[in-house]
This record gives C-alpha cells, structure tokens and sequence, in this order.
C-alpha cells in the first residue's frame, strides 16, 4: 500500500513537472511574439520612411538657436500650441553669432537665423550639418550708405570700400554675372559687430553697409542714413536664412523634422492672415519695444517667410560660391542636393494640405505651387 502512495506521488509529480515544462514553453513562445511585436513597433524609421501619416518624433525636445530678430514662426508655434499637438518641447536659447558652430557643436540643434551662404560652406568643407528647411525666404536686409547717394544697383559696389563680404549671393552673384572679380574688384571690410558698420558708413571708413534684419530699426532711426535698396530688390526669393541641424541628428530623427515643418508651416499660415498680433507676440517674446520688431515685419514686401528648403536657390547659391572659389570648385552638386531635406519638408506640406487646406486654399495652393517652382 505503501508503494502504491509512493507510485501515485510519483506519477503526480511527473504529471506537475510535465504540466510546469509545456506551461513554460507556452510562456516562452508568448513572449517570443512580444518581442518580434515590439521590435516591429520600434523599428528604426529612416529618412525614406517618412510620409505625411509619420507622427510619432524620435525625440521630444529640441534646442533652437534664437538670434537677434528672433524666429516669429516658432514664437507662434509655441503661442497657439503647434509644437504641442505634434509632441514636440522645442527650448529657444539666446544665440545670434555663432549660431552655426553651435550647431556643429551640439549647444543646439537648429539654427534659422545664420543665412544660407555660411551653412553651405561649411557643408562644403566637411562639416556635420543640412538643410532642413527654412525661415526667411527674403530677409529685410538693407543696403546702407550716407544719405544722398546714388544707387544704380550692385555694381556700384566695385571700387568701393563695403561692409559685408563675397559670400553675400544676393548681392554678389549679380556683381560676377556682370562679370566683375568679386574677390578683387570689391574692397570688402569685415565686421564682427553688424551695429558698427553703421558708424563706420557716417565716418567715412564704409561707403556701403550690407545689415542684418535685426538692424532695421537702427537703420531706420540713425540720422545721416539712407537704406538704398534691400537684397530682395536684386536677387528675389534669395533664400535669406534657411533653417539647419547637424545631419546626423536629422538622420536619428527624420520624423522629427518632418513634424518641426508641420507647426512652423501652420506658423506660417497664422502670420500672413495675423501680422499685426504676431508682431505683438513677437516683441513680447524678444522683450522689446514693438517699434523694434515692426521695423523689419512692416516691410512686408521684404520680410518674406518661408518653410520651404527652396532648394533650387541653395543649388544656384553653391553654385555661385563653387565659381568664385568660395567652396571647392571640384565639389558635385550632390554633396549639397544630399543634406538638404526636401522630401521631408514636403511630407509636412503634404501632411497639412490634407489636414487644413480648406481653412485657407490660397495659402496652401501658394506652398505647393512654390514647392514645385524652387526644388
């Protein structure tokens, strides 16, 4: 009798040990498939994966590079929630010169108000960063002399003594297709401090200024000044400041970037249908009088906004700089058609068209249509 328990315990066991080995295989066969489903949930998304459905960023926070004029576009992303409805925490940080190393650097991530002629120098000479978008497709950039002198246009730079330097392409590139040497016919002064060509122009050391945006309001305020044309009056939609990361960021985080366009694009929406407001929103984040801001917003027919890579313009541009030996005239066209993100810029427009174009046709029919004209 005794054995028989003992049979019976045995038998018991071996059934509980047989029960435990097929309920641990099942176990480890449920979560095999969690982890094929999670990794398939994770999978790395490439730049070529984005589409305008890509909605989930690689990273939340974002450090933006805030230069004197500031970015108006991503003040009203902040102000009306864009940067929040596509789960982005974008962290604005004062840095006017120097804002491109500080992207190299990684003190930031994004720069817009650096030019396009910088970046691409330094993408021609190696350097860790692309075109992501944009930010002033024509600034309000003022070309400043004594008053009363007579402007015929460009090449009454040459010969003369000027406060900016070859690599400005709106400028330039009308001087060397008029077939002047810009590196030798030009007398270019260089300035550390944007402010100080003013006073150099009414003593004399300067007989033209080229200025930055953020100098409107000294331009317009300083007697003895006289602004005689803006770029935007010899190279139209010259691409004024494009918007840059490092390319490897952009690589980690295409979705990212894609959902940066999208706010800033309806940013940009909000401005033209609400300049006086944003104006005021502006000053407000740049805690200064709102005379500062609007001498640059006011001037409408120059202080043209755009998210667009325009990448067509960038291409002329690097090939300017590659003619006049600013970059290396044995670089291709790819080094620079390859870091600069249109597609991913159009994944944003494509994503708001399908999303808001009927609260504003013009706007959007506007967006595609430049789309097509400068890619």
């Amino acid at each position: 009798q005794f054995r028989r328990r003992n049979m019976k315990k045995r038998v018991v066991s071996i059934l509980l040990v047989a029960a435990m080995a097929v309920s641990m295989v099942a176990c480890g066969s449920k979560k095999d498939d969690s982890t094929d489903n999670k990794t398939e949930e994770t999978k790395k998304v490439t730049v070529d994966d984005v589409t305008k459905d890509s909605d989930t960023p690689e990273t939340t926070d974002v450090v933006w590079a805030q230069g004197l004029s500031g970015n108006v576009l991503v003040t009203i992303a902040q102000e009306k929630g864009y940067f929040k409805e596509v789960g982005l925490n974008i962290k604005e940080v004062p840095l006017d010169s120097g804002q491109l190393q500080g992207v190299v650097d990684g003190q930031v991530d994004i720069a817009s108000n650096s030019g396009t002629n910088g970046p691409l120098q330094m993408i021609a000479a190696g350097d860790d960063m692309a075109i992501i978008g944009g930010f002033m497709l024509e600034g309000c950039m003022p070309i400043i002399a004594k008053a009363g002198t007579v402007w015929n246009g460009p090449t009454d730079f040459v010969g003369k003594k000027v406060g900016s330097s070859a690599t400005v392409y709106a400028i330039c590139s009308k001087i060397h297709e008029a077939g002047y040497d810009v590196n030798k016919d030009v007398q270019w002064v260089p300035f550390d401090n944007d402010a100080d060509k003013i006073a150099a122009v009414l003593n004399g050391e300067l007989d033209y200024a080229v200025m930055g945006t953020g100098r409107m309001y000294m331009c317009k305020n300083t007697d003895g000044i006289e602004i005689l044309a803006y770029c935007d009056d010899v190279t139209p939609n010259y691409s004024c400041c494009r918007m840059v990361a490092r390319n490897s960021w952009v690589k980690e985080n295409p979705t990212t970037v894609k959902l940066i366009d999208q706010a800033l694009l309806r940013a940009q929406q909000y401005l033209e249908a609400n300049r006086e407001e944003c104006e005021e929103i502006m000053a407000k984040q740049l805690n200064t009088d709102l005379d500062y801001v609007k001498a640059y917003m006011d001037e409408t027919e120059h202080y043209e906004l755009n998210v667009d890579t325009v990448k067509k313009t960038v291409v002329d541009n690097w090939h300017y700089q590659r003619e006049v030996g600013l970059i290396d005239a044995d670089l291709d066209d790819s080094v620079i058609e390859d870091v600069t993100y249109d597609k991913l810029y159009k994944a944003a427009l494509d994503a708001c068209i399908d999303k808001y174009h009927d609260d504003d046709p013009d706007f959007w029919d506007k967006q595609e249509a430049l789309y097509e004209e400068l890619q």
